[in-house]
């Protein structure tokens, strides 16, 4: 909503209600107007975040031992959400991997046991 004279505030009132069809009831224009806070705080936090990232890919650079940790996060900041989904799935299968490898090791384990006594 404008801050200034209150011709102008009413002229966007106006403006909305067209662009709406109709004029909405000050509840609604407060749901309305703490969604787009909302929102605005959200994209805020992402760039926010983003930069960090960015800085920290920077960094990653400059050491050469971190070079894949670069490349992690720039992939990362280029595809959020399908890195996110190979993070999972890589998570899952190390997670998985190590239960079983944890499973086998130990019946080797008991094997040798069982073997040497």
């Amino acid at each position: 909503m404008s801050k200034g004279n209150p011709s102008e505030r009413l002229e966007d009132d106006l403006n909305r209600a067209k662009a709406r069809g109709r004029w909405l009831s000050d509840d609604e224009q407060a749901e309305l107007d703490r969604e787009a806070d909302a929102v605005a705080i959200q994209v805020e936090a992402k760039q926010k975040r983003d930069r960090k990232l960015m800085i920290l890919a920077g960094v990653c650079l400059l050491i050469p031992p971190l070079w894949p940790v670069a490349l992690g996060l720039t992939l990362f900041l280029l595809y959020p959400e399908t890195m996110a989904r190979i993070g999972l799935a890589a998570a899952i299968t190390f997670l998985v991997g190590g239960l079983l490898l944890a499973g086998v090791l130990g019946l080797v384990m008991v094997w040798l046991i069982q073997l040497l006594f």
